[in-house]
C-alpha cells in the first residue's frame, strides 16, 4: 500500500525570480495566442508534442463539450513572452471515488502530460502554477497529473517544486525509450544477441525472395493521403481492426484526425512516415512524430499475413536507422505498453512515467489524500483485480511489433 508523503518545511516555494502572472482561458479563446504557444511549444523544456496547437486544436474541435477544460498561460513581465501552457481539466471524480479536482489534460492521443514550460523560465512558469493552484477558484482541491513525466529536467524542476506538499503515488511504469547517439550495429551489440541480429537479417532475405522488398518514405506533399489511406487499412486489416481493437479506421472522427495531424505534420517538418513495401505493397508501416531534439513513435501497422517474417521488427530497426543519421534527434519514446515484447527488448533505455495526486495545501486536500490509501486499501478487498488498463498484462499475441 502507498502511503501519503509529507516533507516538512514551513515555507511552500521561494519567491519566483522574474514575475510571472497567469491567464486562464477557455477552449475558444486559445486561437487569439497560437503564435505565442507555438513559440512556447518550440522552445519548451520538454516537448510534448501532444500539447502544441496543430495537435491538441484539433481534439478540442472534436470534442462534444469543452465545458471543464481550463488552460493556464502564464506570461513573464508585461504579457510579452508565454512562459507556460498547462490545460486541465476538472473532474468530479477520482480513482472511482467522489472527488473534486484538476487533472492534467491527457486527451486519447497523448501519452505524457507533462505541461509546456519555457526552457530559459521554467522555474518561474511552475512556480505561478502552483501559487494559482493555491487558491484557484474552481473549487478543486487536488490536482491529478495523470501520466506525468518522471525523468530528466522536467522532472527534477517538478519534485522542487513538489517539497512540503501532501501527495500521494498512485502508481508509476517505465516505457521504452531509445537513444540514438551510437551507431545501430554497435547500440544492438548492447541489447540484442548476436543470434537475434542475425534472426532478423536472415528474415528479411527471406521476405526478399518473395519479391521486391523496400523501404519508402514519403518525401512529397502529393505523396501523405496515398500514405495515410494505406495505413487505415493495414491496421484496420489487423487485430486493432477487431471489436474493441484501437484501429483508427473503427470512429472515423479518429480517422480524420489522424489524416488532419499527419497532413500538418508533414507540412511543418515534424513526421517521418515510412513503409516496407513488398512489389509496392505496404506491409509494415511506421508513423513517427518529431518534437525538437526527440521523436514519438505514434502509430504502427504491420501486415499479420507476413508475421512469421516479422515485417514491423524489420521497419522498427530502418527507423532506428534513419533516426540515428538525424543530428537534431537524440531519443524517441515509444508511447507503448509498459510490458511491450519487443520494444523492451531491442531498447535498452526506459522513460518512468508518474501518476501522482497533489494536495493544494488546503485542510480538506492533505485530510482527503492522508485517508486516501485506507480507502484504497479497502477497496482492493472488495475489487481485488482493478489495476490500470495500461499496467496489466496485454493478452494480445506480441511476437511482432504491434
Amino acid at each position: 500500500m502507498i502511503t501519503p508523503m509529507e516533507l516538512s518545511g514551513t515555507a511552500r516555494l521561494s519567491p519566483p525570480v522574474s514575475p510571472a502572472s497567469v491567464r486562464v482561458v477557455r477552449a475558444g479563446e486559445l486561437e487569439g495566442h497560437l503564435e505565442a504557444w507555438q513559440q512556447l511549444s518550440d522552445c519548451a523544456l520538454f516537448p510534448n508534442i501532444a500539447y502544441e496547437p496543430w495537435m491538441a486544436l484539433p481534439v478540442l474541435q472534436a470534442c462534444s463539450s469543452t465545458d471543464q477544460l481550463y488552460f493556464l498561460l502564464v506570461f513573464g513581465p508585461e504579457d510579452k513572452e508565454l512562459w507556460g501552457f498547462i490545460p486541465l481539466e476538472k473532474q468530479s471524480r477520482c480513482l472511482h471515488l467522489p472527488m473534486h479536482n484538476l487533472a492534467f489534460w491527457q486527451h486519447r492521443y497523448c501519452y505524457v502530460t507533462a505541461p509546456l514550460l519555457h526552457a530559459s523560465h521554467a522555474r518561474e512558469a511552475l512556480d505561478a502554477f502552483w501559487r494559482w493552484f493555491e487558491a484557484n477558484s474552481v473549487g478543486a482541491r487536488v490536482l491529478d497529473t495523470n501520466w506525468l513525466l518522471a525523468d530528466g529536467e522536467f522532472h527534477k524542476l517538478w519534485i522542487d517544486f513538489a517539497i512540503g506538499r501532501v501527495s500521494l503515488m498512485l502508481n508509476d511504469f517505465p516505457r521504452a525509450l531509445y537513444r540514438s547517439d551510437k551507431p545501430l550495429a554497435e547500440y544492438l551489440s548492447h541489447s540484442v544477441s548476436r543470434k537475434s541480429q542475425l534472426e532478423f537479417q536472415r528474415r528479411e532475405r527471406r521476405l526478399a525472395e518473395l519479391g521486391a522488398l523496400e523501404y519508402r518514405t514519403v518525401n512529397a506533399p502529393c505523396q501523405v493521403d496515398a500514405w495515410l489511406e494505406d495505413f487505415l487499412k493495414l491496421e484496420a486489416a489487423g487485430w486493432k481492426g477487431e471489436t474493441g481493437g484501437r484501429a483508427f479506421a473503427a470512429y472515423e472522427p479518429d480517422a480524420e484526425y489522424f489524416r488532419t495531424i499527419t497532413r500538418e505534420a508533414f507540412r511543418r517538418g515534424r513526421v517521418m512516415l515510412l513503409s516496407l513495401t513488398l512489389d509496392g505493397k505496404p506491409i509494415a508501416m511506421r508513423h513517427t512524430l518529431l518534437a525538437g531534439e526527440g521523436a514519438f513513435a505514434f502509430r504502427t501497422a504491420y501486415d499479420e499475413t507476413y508475421a512469421k517474417y516479422s515485417p514491423g521488427t524489420l521497419l522498427e530497426l530502418e527507423v532506428m536507422r534513419r533516426l540515428r543519421q538525424n543530428p537534431g534527434v537524440r531519443w524517441m519514446d515509444s508511447c507503448a505498453a509498459p510490458r511491450h515484447v519487443l520494444l523492451n527488448r531491442i531498447w535498452r533505455e526506459r522513460r518512468m512515467i508518474r501518476r501522482s495526486l497533489f494536495s493544494n495545501g488546503s485542510i480538506a486536500g492533505d485530510l482527503l489524500l492522508s485517508i486516501l490509501p485506507l480507502i484504497r486499501w479497502a477497496g482492493k478487498l472488495v475489487r481485488p483485480n482493478n489495476n490500470p488498463r495500461y499496467l496489466q498484462i496485454s493478452t494480445h499475441s506480441q511476437g511482432d511489433l504491434s
